[in-house]
C-alpha cells in the first residue's frame, strides 16, 4: 500500500474545477486501497464533513488566507510539518500554487514527486508576466524539475507545457474526470419545484467566476439582440466573483433586467437544477493576461447532464466540445457568431436534444471519473515501483 501525501491548496468546499479535481483524485486512489492523507485550506471553520470522506483530511489554518502572499509561509510550515509526522512515500501537489509552496522546500522532500499541471499554471508563468509571478515561477519550474511525473488535464495544457521547456517524455496526460448522473428525469421533475421564478421560460446556462478570462461582458453582448427578439429566454449566470458590479451595471445599462438574472453562489442542490432547467450551455471565455482554460470543467458538468454547450475556441475547451455535434465553438471577438449558435440550438428542440445526448455520451466515454482515477491510479503505481 503506498502511503501517499495529497498537498492540494485547492480542495473543497471550493467549487473550481481544481479544487474538485483534487477531492476526485483523493477518493479515487483511497478507493483503490491507496493510503492518502490530503493536506488542504481550511477555508475558515472546521469541516465536519471531513470525517466522511474515508481517509485523513489535514486542515491548514490561514491557508487560504486573503492576502496570497500570507499563504506560502503558512502552507510550506504545514507541509513540512505533515511530512516530517506522517513520513509520506510520495507527495502529489495538484495544483500551481501547491507545486510552488513544494518547490520552495525540495531539501525536505526526499520522496518521489507528483505534479498536476492545470493551463493557468503554465501560460501565466514560465516565467511569469509580472515581478510576483517572476519571482513565483523560480520554485514552480524547480518542482517541475525535480518531479518523478507531471500530469496534465488536457492535450493543450501538455503542448503548452512542453513550449515552455518541459520534457514531454515526464509528462502524462489524464483528463479531468467528472460524475455523470444516472437520473436526470429525477433531478428535471424536481427541479421546477425549486426554482419557481423560471415559470417555464428557455433558459441558457453560464456557470464560472465573475472574472475577465471568463468572457461574461461578451456573452452577455452577444445574448442581448437574442433575448430582445425571443422574450421567453432568460439567461442565468451562477457564479461570484470581482466582475459582479460592473456585470450588473451593464446589464441595467443594456435594459436587460428581467431576461438576465446574476443568481450568485448557489447551493449544490440549486446549481444541479439549474442544469436540468437549462435549455444549453454557454461560456465565452478569452486570454486575459495569459491565463486560459486548460480544459473548462464546467463544459463536462453541463455535458454530462445532457447540455449541448456553446464555448470559445480557447485553451482546452476544443477537447470538452465536438463542434457541430456535441455544441458549438466560437470566436470570442465575433458577437455575431455568438448570438447565432445560441439561437439556432433555441431554435430546433430535436437538433438541441440530439447534441445533448451526444455531450453526454461524449463526456461519459472520454471524461468519467474512474477512468480519471484508474489512469491517476495508474501512474502513481508506475512512480512507486521505481522505488522498489
Amino acid at each position: 500500500m503506498v502511503n501517499l501525501l495529497i498537498f492540494a491548496m485547492r480542495y473543497p468546499p471550493e467549487e473550481v474545477g481544481t479544487a474538485l479535481y483534487a477531492g476526485n483524485l483523493a477518493r479515487g486512489l483511497s478507493e483503490r486501497g491507496v493510503k492518502v492523507t490530503v493536506l488542504a485550506p481550511a477555508y475558515g471553520r472546521d469541516r465536519a464533513e471531513d470525517g466522511e470522506a474515508g481517509f485523513p483530511i489535514r486542515r491548514i489554518a490561514g491557508g487560504h488566507h486573503p492576502l496570497t502572499p500570507l499563504r506560502y509561509p503558512i502552507a510550506r510550515a504545514a507541509l513540512a510539518g505533515a511530512v516530517r509526522e506522517l513520513a509520506p512515500q510520495v507527495v502529489w501537489a495538484t495544483n500551481g500554487m501547491a507545486t510552488r509552496v513544494a518547490g520552495t522546500m525540495l531539501g525536505k522532500l526526499p520522496m518521489p514527486l507528483i505534479g498536476s499541471l492545470h493551463g493557468t499554471d503554465i501560460t501565466t508563468r514560465l516565467p511569469g508576466r509580472s515581478p510576483r509571478t517572476w519571482i513565483e515561477s523560480l520554485p514552480q519550474r524547480a518542482f517541475y524539475r525535480r518531479a518523478s511525473c507531471l500530469v496534465t488535464n488536457s492535450r493543450f495544457t501538455l503542448e503548452a507545457a512542453v513550449a515552455k521547456g518541459i520534457e514531454r517524455d515526464r509528462l502524462k496526460l489524464a483528463y479531468l474526470g467528472i460524475e455523470v448522473p444516472e437520473d436526470l428525469e429525477e433531478v428535471r421533475r424536481t427541479a421546477a419545484a425549486r426554482l419557481p421564478d423560471v415559470g417555464g421560460r428557455r433558459v441558457v446556462l453560464t456557470v464560472a467566476r465573475l472574472v475577465p478570462q471568463k468572457g461574461h461582458r461578451l456573452l452577455i453582448d452577444a445574448m442581448r439582440p437574442l433575448l430582445r427578439a425571443r422574450p421567453d429566454v432568460l439567461h442565468v449566470i451562477v457564479g461570484d466573483g470581482p466582475e459582479r458590479a460592473g456585470l450588473a451595471d451593464q446589464v441595467r445599462r443594456l435594459g436587460l433586467d428581467e431576461q438576465v438574472l446574476l443568481a450568485g453562489r448557489v447551493s449544490d442542490a440549486e446549481l444541479q437544477a439549474w442544469y436540468a432547467e437549462a435549455a444549453l450551455f454557454a461560456l465565452t471565455s478569452h486570454a486575459v493576461e495569459a491565463r486560459v482554460e486548460g480544459l473548462g470543467f464546467v463544459f463536462l458538468e453541463a455535458a454530462a447532464r445532457g447540455l449541448p454547450a456553446v464555448g470559445s475556441s480557447h485553451g482546452g475547451i476544443p477537447e470538452a466540445i465536438v463542434d457541430g455535434q456535441t455544441g458549438f465553438l466560437v470566436d470570442p471577438d465575433r458577437p455575431e457568431q455568438i448570438t447565432e449558435r445560441i439561437a439556432l440550438l433555441l431554435d430546433d428542440d430535436e437538433r438541441r436534444r440530439e447534441m445533448g445526448e451526444l455531450a453526454r455520451n461524449h463526456v461519459e466515454s472520454r471524461f468519467g471519473v474512474e477512468r480519471m482515477m484508474d489512469e491517476c491510479f495508474a501512474i502513481l503505481q508506475e512512480v512507486h515501483r521505481r522505488l522498489v
